[in-house]
């Protein structure tokens, strides 16, 4: 026997051998369903072949051998591919020398499918193999608004998420008062399109006559219902806040205390870090309250900010017994901004927030954007930078320093210190709102606009109440508005400071999204009705 023969045989032997056990993806097995044996037996050409997609006309590209291992050069007239009912669909086969196509394959329905090959229309069965049909789908990063021009960005896959490349289909808008566009994705299937809806309704993604996707139109602007609008105290408003971002699942919390924030000023960053509520307790008990809710989130770690005199040593004692707890503290809050600092900020840091740790609304203010930046918020006194503060800025290596609040707050003698190392600006107002009104000005992105705006009480201080505690709507809805991509706005309880109210005419175009935080005492319902008359658009 020659050595070519001898090749053959061997390889036949092999092949026969994995056809009896099954180990070849897409061959037919030895023997048909009634037990006689095939004629022949089939490779899909390339995966691709053996995989399809609903609706799209394809042709599969098969090898086919006999049972001596060798190309088939038989006749082969057709191609039988019959789904789970049973029902059968003929279609014509071409090729020769082991190399066949059957052209035009459409299958409408998505499932597992049984392919015969025959040497005529009903002829002798020669192989046998599986195609697997599977939907297109669209997942979809933008928001159709309505009377807006919006670009939309869309990524088409297979139901398994496998990226659709080089594929086309139409953006079907006419339901929505706007035309039908067609696309062709790129080689990791997206594709992007401009639409300006002037009708209510949805926009249908086509690919291969089927509709893979839809796209709501929105309103331009829509006001959400009030968060926590019957919370008597900080603490119900911390947990009301909670669940509006987080759910069962959530790893990890940050603990405050609920009647003196300069601890937590800082926390809004080392939230967004840590994908963590802050919830609030009395200093010296564990309120039950906050308790639940850290029992419903099913958190693991409780990071406490402030030393033993913001939260005792008993309620950390109590929490070490069923969840890591970690104490973020110095001896005063300066120390405690520099500590969250470092779990915080990258090395070097773009970007450090420096306000003063008594100035509370203005480190509030910065606190979403900061969050959402990965910057740290650090505190200093009105003439000199605490050691802690300095020590920060040394380890995080900051390229800028912004100052938040006029000279009243931070002094010409630290903003002359800090310049002589960083680039350093100042953001600063005549008063809190003001000051709060440039740091929009300076961050707000028209272009990709933060939302939604959360409008909360801006009487955060002891000394802005006449008794009872300050309102800690805006710090815990600073964690919330890091989490959603948005930012909160501090207000007096009934009217709108003319600040805030320029920055909202200017803006409200791009404004979509609003929400009220807290009870009628730190937001009263009036003026959430003006705020929604205002934004409405």
């Amino acid at each position: 026997m020659g050595k070519r023969n001898q090749t053959r045989s061997i390889f036949g032997v092999l092949m026969i051998m994995f056809l009896l056990i099954g180990m070849i993806p897409g061959v037919a097995s030895a023997n048909t369903s009634d037990g006689s044996t095939w004629l022949g037996w089939l490779n899909f050409a390339t995966s691709a072949d053996s995989k399809l997609i609903a609706g799209e006309t394809s042709n599969i590209n098969v090898q086919l051998w006999d049972n001596k291992s060798d190309p088939f050069t038989g006749s082969v007239g057709s191609a039988t591919i019959t789904d789970a009912d049973g029902n059968d669909k003929l279609f014509q086969v071409s090729g020769s020398a082991g190399n066949y196509t059957i052209s035009n394959v459409t299958l409408e329905t998505a499932g597992e499918y049984d392919l015969v090959i025959r040497q005529g229309a009903s002829g002798t069965a020669l192989a046998a193999g599986t195609i697997t049909v599977l939907n297109a789908k669209s997942l979809i990063a933008d928001s159709l608004v309505i009377n807006k021009n919006n670009t939309i960005r869309v990524k088409v896959t297979d139901t398994e998420g496998n990226p659709l490349g080089r594929k086309s289909g139409t953006v079907d808008g006419t339901l929505i008062g706007a035309s039908t566009t067609s696309f062709t994705t790129l080689s990791d299937g997206t594709f992007t399109f401009s639409m300006t809806p002037t009708l209510y309704g949805t926009a249908n993604i086509v690919f291969a006559g089927h509709i893979i996707g839809t796209i709501p139109v929105l309103p331009a602007y829509t006001q959400n219902a009030r968060i926590g609008g019957t919370a008597e105290d900080n603490v119900a408003l911390s947990v009301e806040v909670a669940k509006s971002g987080w759910t069962m699942g959530t790893p990890n919390v940050i603990l405050a205390r609920d009647d003196q924030f300069s601890d937590s000023l800082a926390a809004g960053p080392l939230s967004k870090k840590l994908d963590a509520p802050i919830l609030m307790t009395n200093s010296t008990k564990l309120d039950d309250r906050t308790l639940a809710e850290i029992y419903a989130l099913g958190a693991k770690n409780v990071y406490i900010v402030g030393g033993t005199v913001a939260i005792s040593q008993e309620i950390q004692d109590s929490l070490s017994n069923q969840f890591t707890v970690t104490r973020l503290a110095g001896l005063q809050g300066y120390d405690t901004a520099a500590n969250i600092s470092s779990i915080v900020g990258s090395v070097p840091t773009r970007t450090v927030y420096l306000a003063n740790g008594y100035a509370i609304p203005d480190a509030i203010a910065i606190s979403a954007f900061a969050a959402e930046q990965g910057s740290p918020i650090l505190l200093t006194d009105r003439d000199v930078l605490p050691a802690s503060t300095l020590q920060a800025l040394t380890d995080l290596k900051p390229s800028n320093v912004i100052l938040l609040g006029g000279t009243a707050v931070i002094s010409t003698q630290i903003e002359n210190q800090l310049s002589s190392k960083y680039t350093v600006n100042r953001w600063g107002g005549y008063d809190r709102y003001d000051t709060q009104s440039i740091i929009f000005q300076n961050l707000f992105n028209s272009s990709q606009p933060q939302s939604p705006i959360y409008f909360a009480s801006g009487l955060v201080r002891q000394d802005d109440v006449s008794s009872g505690k300050p309102y800690a709507d805006a710090l815990v809805t600073a964690a919330l508005a890091a989490k959603t991509g948005g930012f909160v706005a501090m207000t007096p309880p009934n009217t709108l400071p003319s600040s805030l109210n320029y920055f909202l005419l200017y803006n409200k175009g791009y404004i979509s999204k609003s929400a009220v935080v807290g009870n009628n005492s730190g937001v009263t319902y009036d003026l959430e009705q003006k705020l929604q008359q205002m934004l409405q658009h």
